[in-house]
Order: C-alpha cells, then structure tokens, then sequence
C-alpha cells in the first residue's frame, strides 16, 4: 500500500532520495514533499547525474535560501555539480547565472521591458493573437489538443513579440529548448544542443547590430549597452540565449494547466465567468500558479561557504535545490495548500511562486498577463470547452522533464 504523503506505507525515506520524485496524481506535487517537511526538511538527493546535493521543502528555509548572498547562481565554474551537464547553466554570463553586481547590472537593462507597464502594452497583442488561434481551432477538427492547437503557439507568438524577433525564426530552436529542460536526454547531447542555441543567439545579435542601434526590444538594449562597455560579450551572449530559452516553454504548461484545473473546479469557473473582472482573473491565475507552479524542482544553487540551514550544515561547494512548489504546499504557511479556491488571505500571496531574492522571476508581470488572456478569452470564445477524455486519462510528461504540463489536452466545444 502507498502512502500518498511520499513513499510506501512503513517504509524509511531513502538516502539519499533520487530526483525527480514521482508527480503526484493529474500533475500535482510530489506526494514526497509533504512527508519531507515533517521528517527531513533539508534532505540529501541524488542528481541524474550520480551526485548528490540538498533538497529544501520548507517555505522559510527557501525563501531565506533565495535572498542569501551565501548562496551562488553561478554554476559555470568548471567541475561545479549541475542537474545535468553541459546545459544551459554552464554558459557563462547569462542573466540567471550572474549574481550581483554583475546580475544587477543586466537585470536594470532588462527591467523596462518586463514591468507591470510593459505587460500591460502587450495586452492587446496577445489578446490579438488569442483571437487569432481560437478563429482556427473554430475552423479546425473538434475534439483537438490545446497544447499544440493554443498553449505552445500563443507563448511562442507572445515571446516573439517581446523580443523582436519572426516566429518561424524562434521556431527553429523549439528542439533545444526541449533538449535542456529533459532530464532523460543522454548527456552527449545537451552539450551540442547548448552550442546551437548560443549559435541561434549570436544570429539574432548579428541581425540587430545590422538594423541599427535600438532600445525598442531586451534584444537592442543588451547590444546597445554591450557596446558601450557596461557589459561584457558573455553577457550579451548568455542572456540573450537564456531570454529565448525561457520565454515560451515556462508559459505553455501552466496555459493547459490552467485549462486543466479551471474544468476540474467548475464552481471556481463558474464564477470567473459571471464576475468578468480583472481582479480576480488575476487572483485566479495567481492561485493556479500557487497550486501548480510551473515545476517540481528548480534551479539549484552554490554555497559559498558553510551555512546552517534547518540544522543541517550545508558546506561549501554543496548544491540546495529550493522547488517553489514545496514552498507554495507549505502547511506553516498557506491553509490547506492541497485545496484550490479563491480567497486567500494576504499572508497567502503566491508570489513565492516566481522565487524570492535578486532572482525573482524577471517575466513575473507578463505572465500573469499572458495566462489571464489566454484563459479568460478561450472561455469567452468557446463557453461549452470541456476536456474531451476523462480527466484521469490525461497524460502528464514525466518528472523527468523540467516543466509541469499534459503531454496533450484534448478537448471539445
């Protein structure tokens, strides 16, 4: 017999725990993070890899973990224990493998175009776009799959919009996206796969530097600033790959999910429906991203020297591994975490959703948007969309893969 809370029923957490724990059920946390924070808030796991590095569970020990210049994001240094090698976290000067100063540097050019206003100005373009899929799911085959009929094509369209840059040229690189974030890739290959998507970047600088300075995308501002000095070409380079590597695959899934979720709550639906106003599809999709998160893991980090963490000594050169989704399931602070409802108190605000520290998730502002339009006008659009299997026969990737999603969502209307 299994207990849900993580494991079989008696049996001795092992040590240390292999990652990725086992999803829970129809895409939810891992039933191991709960039975965690009670017997070993800061666990030992192994890494797909064969090293080992620290799982942290508990809401205060990783929000603490996130702010903490104790702890490094930059995993460049040769020999430095990665998830898997090779990856995207081996490029040096990439925004999320900088720590200041360096990170704030590039982060202050960047700002402008991630803030609540610059969100707001890609209201209508990604409520265009919107329009523009659900006019051919209308005229395509009924039941489809959402995922690739909507959730990927509106977060590719979205992306493309924010930096500037043709569709069909972010399309070539959809491959190596996949590639870095999937765990059960043979390490032979993310290694190649990373050089091509720098090889896709250096393309897209080289494109921009030829149209002329700009500032009217990240993309020009990054050049803009390079070129006087204020970064160095690592930074350009890395952070225009990580831009594009994170720009559409962290939305795809919690577009279906959210899909997902909304159906399984039809009182929750139901209501977002006859009070249409943004605050509280807001709250709604703040909530989905609490429930779900976008991960079971995250992005580890350096310790720089020795730290106690939970009572546990955490030397230096060790990894911790922070999922928020364990912070966002967290008991000690949010009440009944397993239940997904509206209403939650502020001491409740998910933003730990999009991590704590100098590295609170950049895209924050526009994901919220995104996902706000993209749910609420598919519900406008097609108000009988329903999920065209039983939901228990929904596929879900696997936990070997980085991001939380159905493989595909086939639904009717």
């Amino acid at each position: 017999m299994d207990d849900q809370r993580g494991g079989p029923a008696g049996q001795a957490l092992p040590h240390p725990l292999p990652l990725p724990l086992p999803d829970g059920a129809h895409g939810m946390a891992p039933p191991y993070f709960e039975r965690l924070r009670r017997e070993r808030p800061v666990a030992r796991v192994s890494l797909p890899s064969g090293e080992n590095a620290w799982l942290i569970t508990r809401y205060q020990d990783a929000t603490a973990i996130g702010s903490d210049r104790r702890f490094s994001r930059d995993l460049t240094a040769a020999g430095t224990i990665r998830l898997p090698r090779e990856d995207f976290n081996s490029v040096k000067g990439g925004i999320f493998n900088l720590d200041p100063p360096r990170h704030t540097t590039v982060r202050r050019i960047l700002q402008p175009y991630f803030s609540p206003a610059a969100a707001h100005a890609l209201r209508d373009s990604i409520t265009g776009y919107a329009h523009e899929l659900i006019d051919s799911l209308e005229a395509g085959p009924n039941p489809t799959d959402l995922m690739n009929a909507y959730a990927f094509p509106l977060a590719l369209m979205m992306a493309c919009k924010v930096m500037a840059v043709p569709v069909e040229q972010r399309r070539t690189i959809v491959p190596e996206t996949r590639t870095q974030m999937d765990w059960r890739q043979d390490s032979a290959l993310i290694g190649p796969s990373t050089q091509r998507l720098m090889a896709f970047a250096d393309d897209v600088i080289a494109a921009k530097r030829a149209e002329g300075p700009t500032d009217r995308d990240p993309i020009g501002a990054l050049i803009r600033t390079q070129a006087s000095g204020d970064i160095d070409a690592d930074e350009l380079r890395g952070t225009v790959m990580y831009l594009f590597l994170t720009s559409a695959e962290p939305l795809t899934g919690p577009t279906g999910v959210g899909v997902y979720t909304l159906l399984r709550h039809p009182a929750i639906l139901a209501r977002l429906r006859a009070e249409p106003n943004d605050a509280l599809w807001d709250e709604a999709v703040r909530e989905l991203l609490r429930f779900h998160h976008n991960s079971a893991t995250s992005l580890p980090r350096l310790a720089l020297e020795d730290v106690e963490v939970g009572g546990v000594l955490i030397r230096r050169g060790e990894l911790v591994i922070t999922p928020w989704l364990a912070a966002t399931w967290d008991p000690a602070h949010y009440k009944d975490p397993e239940k997904f409802r509206l209403g939650r108190a502020a001491a409740e605000r998910p933003e730990i959703t999009f991590g704590s520290g100098p590295h609170f998730c950049l895209g924050a502002n526009i994901a919220v948007m995104h996902l706000h339009v993209a749910l609420r006008i598919l519900w406008e659009r097609l108000p009988e969309l329903s999920l065209a299997v039983r939901h228990m026969d929904v596929a879900w990737e696997p936990p070997d893969f980085l991001f939380t999603r159905p493989v595909e969502l086939p639904v009717t209307w």
